[in-house]
């Protein structure tokens, strides 16, 4: 009765005011009543819009919070007409609301970011939880998407949540999006071996593994002279989750392995190779060592005078004594 009388008395206190005249107790019974049918409704709608959701999109916070947004956006509209039938100006009230709600957003920036992120996640479908994802660098198996982060369970067993907003902001990839994926792996052999044979040998040794998919079928190809070996790199399909490709790689270099050795090839691995030099070249100089002239250098002209280069030019180095000679020798 107390809120009542405070009501009324901001109905007459001036024109301004939102309430704008007098209040029966009719008045508040019919407002009561609307109220009490649009919660009723509100509930009713949110209820079908999920199990609508659940069908065409799937369990999760998508189906949830677009139930929860229809039911409140009924709830609202119900209780704006109890309002109106209160004779209150809702105008001034949406407006004052309205300041408010931006303000609130403004201050909780990040939360309504990762919010619609994650509404537009569970819209889009990126990724299904139990979906094998990398997240930039994170990698694990989705198992929710919250009003704030995607939850991943790492391959170690750990729980790492991502903000919704940088999932949608960078890069998915969905690792397990079709049931087969295609792997590579290296194997080199020394470079007196017979190649053809070598092929032949690792189509067999892939074929050998029963995890490796028939079709597409794994190829065996020459891609590179390596420093040490002819490298081949082995194209193989297997199942897309990361347990499968880790044991599937296991099978594959073990196969590879026994096949070699069966077939006698060898898998090279770096090598250095030491030259000790020839011995006919120990003395390149036949052990005679001289004065080493300085001589001009072509283009310019010697600071030295002429008659010290006449002299000099008489000089010979034989057998590793210096001998001067006459000019005319």
């Amino acid at each position: 009765m107390t809120s009542l009388a405070a009501i009324d008395l901001l109905a007459q206190s001036s024109e301004d005011a939102i309430i704008d005249e007098a209040l029966t107790v009719s008045d508040w019974i019919q407002a009561g009543i609307i109220v009490a049918a649009s919660i009723v409704v509100s509930v009713i709608v949110a209820r079908l819009v999920r199990r609508v959701l659940i069908h065409v999109v799937g369990p999760g916070f998508a189906a949830i919070v677009t139930a929860r947004l229809a039911g409140y956006l009924l709830f609202l509209v119900g209780l704006f007409y109890a309002l109106t039938s209160l004779g209150v100006q809702v105008g001034p009230l949406i407006g004052a609301i309205g300041l408010g709600g931006l303000v609130l957003a403004l201050a909780l920036q990040k939360l309504v970011e990762n919010f619609f992120s994650g509404l537009i996640l569970q819209a889009r479908r990126p990724f299904r939880v139990g979906d094998t994802v990398l997240l930039g660098d994170h990698l694990g198996v989705a198992t929710d998407i919250d009003s704030r982060t995607t939850v991943l369970r790492g391959l170690d067993g750990s729980a790492v949540r991502v903000p919704n907003s940088e999932v949608a902001a960078g890069p998915i990839v969905n690792l397990t999006n079709e049931p087969l994926r295609r792997s590579e792996l290296e194997v080199g052999v020394a470079y007196d071996t017979n190649l053809q044979a070598a092929t032949q040998c690792l189509t067999e040794a892939l074929g050998q593994v029963e995890r490796v998919s028939a079709e597409p079928p794994a190829q065996a190809l020459l891609t590179r002279f390596g420093s040490s070996s002819i490298d081949f790199t082995l194209y193989y399909w297997h199942g897309s989750d990361v347990p499968t490709e880790l044991a599937t790689r296991h099978d594959v270099i073990l196969s590879v392995h026994q096949s070699f050795a069966a077939s006698g090839i060898t898998i090279a691995f770096p090598q250095m190779v030491v030259w000790p030099g020839h011995d006919e070249d120990d003395q390149p100089y036949r052990g005679r060592a001289g004065i080493i002239a300085a001589d001009p250098t072509p283009g310019t002209q010697s600071n030295m005078p002429p008659a010290l280069v006449r002299q000099l030019s008489r000089w010979r180095v034989r057998s590793g004594i210096l001998r001067r000679f006459n000019p005319g020798d």
